[in-house]
């Protein structure tokens, strides 16, 4: 329901999405933090576990986009969207800590030149919807 671009406006599901991931970045942070220093994982790692948890949340979007089970159910967001959204969240939170993140902050800003919005008006909503999620997630300690 939260995804449904149906029963929401585009700019609540993007503000769903963003803030979602926003959340994972953080848990993200937290379960690396609380690893002692030699068994942390390596940067690579990290990245490769980035790449795959926004493929999947996108290929589960659309899957229940597609099911038989779920006519009334549409989620108009774009892959491009998603990932940037993602991206944008993880740079945000990672950015806070990042003397720990150096490479995986290196690899997001690089991913972030890939996927960025082709539409100016696209491109500024996705900015409008990063702006107010960091503005929700700002006062958060992790």
């Amino acid at each position: 329901m939260f995804l449904d671009t149906d029963f929401n406006s585009i700019k609540s599901v993007l503000n769903n999405i963003y803030q979602n991931f926003a959340e994972s970045a953080m848990k993200y942070y937290r379960y690396v933090k609380s690893m002692q220093v030699g068994k942390q994982p390596r940067a690579a790692l990290l990245i490769e576990t980035l790449e795959s948890m926004t493929d999947m949340a996108f290929v589960l979007v659309k899957a229940k986009d597609r099911s038989q089970t779920s006519q009334e159910y549409a989620c108009a967001v774009s892959k491009r969207q998603m990932q940037w959204l993602a991206l944008t969240a993880f740079e945000n939170v990672l950015g806070r800590k990042q003397t720990r993140f150096q490479p995986v902050l290196a690899w997001v800003r690089k991913a972030l030149e890939e996927v960025r919005p082709k539409d100016k008006r696209d491109a500024l909503r996705l900015m409008k919807v990063a702006q107010k999620g960091q503005a929700v997630f700002r006062g958060f300690k992790y």
